[in-house]
């Protein structure tokens, strides 16, 4: 491993526990979400240094090994809270496949309207899933590594930066196991993290909805592509 490579991933771990700090330090969303905070950081310093995204992304590739296996433990907490995931088994499955749709057919949609080319199709599509999912369906398609990731990450900072609001606009009525199942699905792992400052004791709704999301994206990211090809 080349020089650069070694400092751009010993940055990206010692990065962390900063952020880790810090974020237990301060209130408003989205400043309170260690993955965030982590994110605009190497943002920046990639910004600073004129890295690109691409040499980033392989410098760090050790570190991403991991998103996969935190993925499947993710299985974990689910055990946990089984019993409560299968009373509500059915309606979990139809929201995820609502959001889920709507997510890819609306980005592939947007930018097949707007003539965005093939590549691009193929990076934002998988968006509003974990990277772990996100990132081999668009290397699969034809996507561009860099933009997946970029893509990734906009929708879990965006998703964390309107639920306050969306919550306070839909939410009446709906319990802390509900918004943890939505962050879940429409932030993924930024969503969980969320869970975690805002109620810890359904973390496990959140790990379903982004679970779920995962698996509707596989089954549903390639017809939609295909319908706008």
């Amino acid at each position: 491993m080349s020089g650069p490579a070694l400092f751009w991933l010993g940055l990206t771990l010692a990065i962390w526990p900063p952020c880790l700090w810090l974020a237990r330090r301060l209130k408003p969303a989205p400043l309170d979400n260690p993955l965030v905070l982590a994110a605009v950081a190497i943002c920046l310093a990639l910004g600073f240094s004129g890295t690109a995204p691409g040499d980033y992304l392989a410098a760090v590739q050790p570190v991403t090994l991991f998103i996969s296996i935190a993925t499947v433990a993710l299985a974990l907490p689910l055990w946990h809270q089984r019993r409560l995931i299968a009373r509500n088994g059915r309606a979990m499955f139809v929201a995820s496949l609502i959001a889920s749709l709507t997510g890819i057919l609306g980005a592939i949609g947007a930018g097949w309207a707007l003539g965005l080319s093939p590549e691009v199709l193929a990076s934002i599509g998988p968006k509003a899933t974990t990277l772990a999912v996100a990132l081999p369906l668009s290397q699969m398609t034809g996507g561009w590594d860099s933009l997946a990731m970029a893509a990734v990450m906009c929708n879990g900072v965006g998703g964390i930066l309107i639920s306050d609001g969306i919550w306070r606009l839909f939410g009446r009525g709906l319990g802390p196991e509900d918004r943890g199942f939505a962050l879940g699905t429409t932030s993924h792992a930024m969503g969980i993290a969320r869970t975690l400052a805002v109620s810890p004791e359904i973390v496990s709704l959140a790990s379903c909805g982004m679970l779920l999301s995962a698996l509707m994206t596989v089954l549903i990211y390639g017809a939609a592509l295909s319908l706008f090809g």
